[in-house]
């Protein structure tokens, strides 16, 4: 990524050489100043730069996918709190009011004890003395009041469960990690394309200086008698399409900045700095590491753990469960033990000896996805051995077409000194001029678009090979 830094300083001394060549040449009136380029240029110039680091960060920060994708992995982490549900004690208090009908009291006789405990006796007939003890089993005005709790002793399945749950999230973490890195190379070509787009209009604008100059040459020698009228709509044909390409190519840098703010959320003018971070180039034959670092395949692990954990908790289903419960109760009237209270403790065992084959056919579901992400991570890592040895070609061939660019630029330029001369010496017509700086032109723009290739391939050599964006 780095090589496309290098299209500022190669923009500015191409075109210096192309009008050093125009000025040499009398009785040609000096070369524009800047002041004759587009204002949207000089007034872009001035905006605060934004680095490639600081887009990458906004990206991260700020853009609305993966924003979508993070609230969604955060909905997929809150499985782990479910899961630990059915292993943790439940309590629940209830608190109630009743209005009866009527209220409801019983008698029952009961024998006077002696301060030993004996029965007191009667003395006139020798019998037991008795009382009547009052039993309120319905009063008008009832009040209840109950607490109870259960929680789980021996879950086999529940713990299973919980793995299966726990390797489910870290799947979803490695997707939303391939996501992002997804959505940060979109935005890193957005970032490229913006830098490329700037170099186009700067480009274009010196071209539309070097065209403006070229009739201005071409208006000073007709006024001299030394061309004709013909020169001269020539060279104003040149420039009317050098504007329009100009005006073209600001569209396209409009149409990239916004596309790039939208990616960041940036609401601010702003102007992309091409020095890029210089970082080692990773080994195209080291698909290893290149698998270690790519989020896609440990997401493709995770899928397999969690389809493995999950067939291994449908077993589990199979075992029993044991719980201990417990529950206390309060209340306003009597039970038959003349209490107002009352407590229960226990415990229960639960066993499913069939469901008629439900566990098995999702165990078997549990499996089969397992073994299809098996295949899946074999497919991943043949593509990614693929996609470095095809990058690192790419990467090769477009640094080569930089130097077939550059050596197309200097051999476009010593064209247009040779026919700079042999139109001043009149052996070449202003067409065959026109037409050698139609070819720098042309030369200087492919040199432009091979600089860009070159960055476009080598953040995809880094994205193959996990390197980008940065963990």
């Amino acid at each position: 990524m780095k090589r496309l830094a290098a299209i500022l300083a190669f923009s500015a001394s191409a075109w210096t050489t192309q009008a050093r060549a125009q000025h040499a040449e009398p009785p040609t009136p000096p070369a524009p100043s800047l002041a004759d380029a587009p204002a949207a240029t000089i007034e872009r110039s001035g905006l605060p730069e934004l680095s490639f680091e600081e887009a990458m960060a906004m990206a991260r920060k700020n853009n609305r996918a993966i924003k979508v994708d993070r609230a969604q992995l955060a909905v997929a982490q809150t499985a782990t709190d479910t899961a630990w549900s059915a292993l943790l004690p439940t309590i629940a208090a209830q608190g109630k009011y009743t209005r009866n009908y009527a209220q409801v009291q019983l008698g029952f006789p009961i024998p006077v004890l002696d301060a030993m405990g004996h029965p007191v006796l009667d003395p006139t007939t020798g019998t037991p003395e008795t009382m009547v003890k009052k039993l309120l089993l319905q009063p008008s005005n009832q009040w209840d009041g109950v607490i109870s709790a259960t929680t789980p002793l021996v879950a086999p399945a529940a713990w299973a469960a919980l793995k299966a749950v726990n390797a489910s999230v870290d799947s979803a973490e490695a997707n939303f990690q391939a996501q992002e890195a997804q959505l940060l190379v979109q935005a890193a070509e957005a970032f490229l394309a913006a830098a490329g787009t700037d170099e186009l209009v700067e480009a274009r604008r010196s071209s539309l200086i070097v065209a403006r100059a070229t009739l201005k040459d071409a208006e000073t020698r007709l006024a001299a008698g030394s061309v004709t009228k013909v020169d001269v709509d020539r060279a104003q044909l040149a420039v009317v399409r050098a504007e329009q390409q100009e005006r073209e190519a600001l569209t396209a840098r409009d149409r990239g900045y916004r596309g790039l703010a939208t990616l960041l959320q940036m609401s601010k003018p702003f102007k992309v700095n091409t020095s890029f971070p210089t970082a080692p180039m990773p080994d195209s034959n080291d698909v290893g590491t290149a698998l270690h670092l790519r989020p896609e395949f440990r997401a493709l692990e995770q899928t397999v753990r969690s389809a493995e954990q999950d067939s291994e908790a449908r077993a589990w289903l199979w075992a029993p469960t044991l719980s201990a419960f417990g529950n206390a109760r309060k209340f306003n009237y009597d039970n038959f033990h003349f209490d107002r209270y009352s407590w229960a403790v226990g415990a229960q065992l639960d066993w499913l000896l069939f469901d008629g084959g439900a566990r098995d056919a999702a165990r078997h579901q549990a499996n089969a996805r397992a073994a299809a992400a098996r295949e899946q991570a074999a497919v991943f890592a043949d593509n990614v051995r693929d996609d470095l040895a095809n990058s690192s070609g790419d990467l090769r061939t477009k640094q080569q077409g930089v130097e077939a660019a550059q050596r197309a630029v200097a051999l476009a330029n010593e064209s247009l000194d040779l026919i700079r001369t042999q139109y001043s010496a009149g052996t070449a017509t202003q067409l065959d001029l026109l037409q050698a700086q139609d070819a720098v032109i042309g030369a200087n723009i492919a040199l432009v678009q091979a600089h860009f290739d070159v960055a476009s391939a080598d953040l995809a050599l880094r994205y193959a090979a996990g390197t980008f964006p940065p963990k």
